[in-house]
């Protein structure tokens, strides 16, 4: 439970930063994924119905802050989750390679799924643009990663923490 509201903590914290500041400094199509990011971490290290549902929330949490359609990334994001959970069995998310090949090839997973819905609702919708958002998605993964990682360590070694009872 612990670890579910430090994943929604960092999720909004990350959603405010990529609302506010980061759109005021970097050009719209250089505005990375981090949501995704997440995603991608947690179909390594959270296979389960947790991760699942951590997963729709988070992107709920995205179509919220994005103002656009409401599910529309919960279902992209779940279905990088599934491949993404599929993949964790095959190899393991300890080289730099797998880190930002791998947030690159979902980000363009989950432009195309989009551009493909958007196209299905006659929404005009330009198909370039997945492309220098997955590169910024897979430029600040390693950094994005280590965050959660090194979040996940922090807490996992003050539970482990002897706790002081007075006498």
């Amino acid at each position: 439970m612990k670890k579910t509201l430090i994943y929604f903590t960092l999720a909004v914290l990350f959603l405010i930063i990529e609302s506010t500041l980061a759109q005021a400094v970097l050009p719209p199509l250089l505005i990375p994924d981090v949501i995704l990011i997440m995603v991608f971490y947690l179909g390594f290290h959270r296979v389960s119905i947790e991760g699942v549902l951590i997963t729709f929330i988070l992107g709920y949490l995205a179509d919220a802050f994005a103002g656009g359609i409401i599910g529309l990334s919960s279902f992209t994001l779940l279905l990088i989750f599934i491949l993404t959970s599929r993949l964790s069995k095959i190899v393991a998310l300890n080289s730099l390679l797998i880190k930002i090949g791998g947030t690159a090839f979902m980000s363009i997973l989950k432009g195309t799924a989009t551009y493909i819905f958007l196209r299905f609702l006659n929404q005009e919708i330009q198909f370039y643009i997945i492309f220098p958002i997955a590169v910024s998605t897979a430029v600040i993964s390693p950094l994005v990663i280590n965050v959660l990682q090194k979040t996940e360590l922090y807490f996992a070694s003050r539970k482990s923490e002897p706790r002081y009872t007075p006498p």
